[in-house]
């Protein structure tokens, strides 16, 4: 008896499992090309629902009722049925308990109870867990903007497909749930290789969760402001996009030209023009920058430029994926929504932002590639950038560890802002979500409120821009707001990058701008930076002295102090040095 009982609920077991895989295993295709329409599905559209299954979906369901019903019948009327009593398995797992275990099977009363607790963990516990685990992947792993699944109704929604499943786990053949059991995990590895964003043929790669592409504006606190209770009501004002935009899996994106070398010298007299280019990218990568489809009316076309679908969208313009016509490689199109076309002021902004990029052109800040007017319709045309923003960043890996990096990264934004400052302009609001960290380094995004020196300003009095936890005091007040801000806001960006939040995240806007004008900085947050480098964290301290006049006074002069490393003597290190400093502390980040 005691042989019987050691084989014969494994067999019952085998004879169902088994077939169930093998089906599995012949079925795989279907199975990958079902993930790769939930994927591409999830891509597209990340914050709706979908409203339709994709042909492979329905496919996999009617697989898995023509599967159950012959598993069912087979053990009955096929070879196996001499092969295994299936009288258990047979059942659901509420209609027997550990009693009919051991009368069926000869095991010890306790031994039997054990059995029946875990196939009613496994039919109804491991089943939808798996289900839960694998669909979430699916939706919600590096899609850009706010899965649908965040959402109140979406978490009902996908809640509801749980407790499904937890009900058929209870009520099916207990031998039909342990072979669902066995797909849904090998269903689960397959799905595994989205868990870090791996690119769908026909879709996009991954893109930060929560997060519009590529450093565009979020519309909210980081994941790690909001882990720490910060809050950063600016960015809520932002409603535009970032021009510039990842392109997931390329050094060099799209046969882009490289980016130029850091240069602390003059700048140079014109913007480079823009030259198509005609090499033609690898395979696929026409397609992988992650879009969503024009909507009804959306013209083809703007200009010269053929319009492959939208990027994102804010409250003044929309960003497209766009190519030149005659050309291989993709950009970035800016452009202002047709319904405010009449809107005088922001027509200026527009032309402004359009001249202030095309000046910028340095080393570590996102390149312009052209600028029009087509039909009446400004347009502007920027270089596609591989990597994520800063804040996507700190939010799925946690604060910058690496010494090398942190001092990289802020090596890089003060030759950046060098560049900005150094032709009259000041940023205004540099933050993590326009700090771009690319495979070549970080690029500085997004100067659409970026001004003269001179004193032109092109927003409200009053309108304050800028993000409020990366706001200098002085624009709190009436003072005529200069570089140094942006040197402020650098050393809040440093902070944030070692600490995980700005050094003057609070729970309230009273509480920040207490902060900033009042009480200082998060100490916690600075000791953050010292423990990882301490001449880099006394660069930090001064660059947030309250006195505008006590701060470095613009990016050069950040770069001169970071370069000095206390020599006693005011001698910059070389550019070349600088380069190579920024390039070999960026290897040792894991992007």
């Amino acid at each position: 008896m005691a042989e019987v009982a050691d084989t014969g609920l494994a067999l019952d077991v085998v004879t169902v499992v088994a077939p169930a895989l093998l089906l599995r295993a012949a079925t795989s295709p279907l199975l990958v090309r079902a993930q790769q329409a939930v994927r591409r599905q999830a891509l597209a559209e990340p914050g709706t629902p979908p409203r339709r299954l994709p042909g492979a979906v329905v496919g996999e369901l009617v697989l898995a009722v023509a599967g159950g019903v012959v598993l069912w019948l087979l053990p009955r009327y096929g070879v196996l049925g001499a092969l295994a009593d299936y009288n258990v398995l047979g059942r659901p797992v509420l209609l027997h308990n550990g009693v009919l275990l051991s009368g069926q099977y000869g095991y010890s009363l306790a031994v039997s109870w054990i059995l029946y607790v875990l196939m009613v963990v496994l039919a109804a516990v491991m089943w939808p867990v798996l289900w839960f685990r694998t669909h979430r992947t699916l939706v919600a792993t590096g899609v850009p903007g706010e899965s649908w699944t965040a959402t109140p109704a979406g978490r009902r929604r996908v809640g509801g497909l749980v407790a499904v499943r937890v009900v058929l786990g209870l009520l099916l053949p207990t031998g039909l749930a342990l072979a669902a059991l066995a797909c849904q995990a090998v269903a689960y590895g397959v799905s595994r290789r989205y868990r870090h964003g791996a690119e769908v043929p026909g879709a996009g790669a991954r893109v930060p969760v929560g997060r519009t592409p590529a450093g565009g504006r979020s519309g909210g606190q980081s994941p790690a402001d909001r882990r720490s209770g910060g809050q950063a009501p600016a960015d809520r004002r932002s409603g535009g996009e970032s021009p510039a935009v990842q392109a997931p899996g390329a050094r060099n994106p799209l046969g882009a030209v490289p980016p130029d070398a850091p240069t602390v010298g003059p700048a140079p007299a014109h913007p480079a023009t823009y030259v198509p280019t005609q090499a033609t990218p690898a395979a696929g990568a026409l397609a992988s920058v992650p879009h969503r489809p024009l909507l009804p009316g959306e013209p083809p076309r703007i200009g010269e430029y053929q319009l492959l679908g939208r990027i994102g969208a804010g409250g003044m313009g929309t960003v497209y994926l766009a190519r030149r016509e005659g050309a291989a490689t993709q950009v970035a199109l800016k452009t202002i929504n047709p319904e405010l076309m009449d809107n005088v002021d922001l027509l200026r902004r527009f032309q402004r932002e359009s001249e202030v990029l095309s000046l910028v052109s340095g080393a570590y800040t996102a390149r312009v590639l052209d600028s029009g007017v087509a039909a009446g319709r400004p347009y502007l045309a920027m270089e596609l950038l591989d990597g994520r923003p800063l804040d996507v960043h700190l939010g799925e890996q946690g604060p910058i560890r690496t010494p090398e990096a942190l001092r990289a990264l802020a090596l890089a934004l003060a030759v950046a802002l060098s560049g900005v400052h150094r032709l009259g302009l000041v940023h205004r609001d540099l933050k993590p979500a326009n700090i771009m960290l690319t495979t070549a380094g970080p690029r500085l995004l997004d100067f659409g409120i970026a001004d003269l020196v001179d004193g032109t300003r092109l927003t409200r009095t009053g309108a304050g821009p800028g993000t409020l936890t990366y706001m200098a005091p002085e624009q709190f007040g009436e003072e005529r707001v200069g570089p140094a801000a942006d040197v402020w806001a650098w050393a809040c960006c440093v902070v944030c990058a070692a600490h995980g939040t700005s050094p003057f995240a609070a729970t309230s806007t009273g509480a920040v701008i207490r902060r900033i004008v009042d009480t200082g900085p998060e100490p916690t947050a600075l000791a953050a930076v010292r423990a990882l480098d301490p001449e880099l964290a006394a660069a930090v301290d001064r660059a947030l002295t309250v006195d505008p006049a006590g701060r470095p006074a613009d990016g050069a002069g950040l770069v001169e102090l970071l370069t000095t490393r206390g020599t006693g003597h005011h001698e910059p290190t070389l550019v070349d040095d600088v380069r190579e400093e920024i390039t070999r502390g960026w290897r040792t980040l894991a992007l």
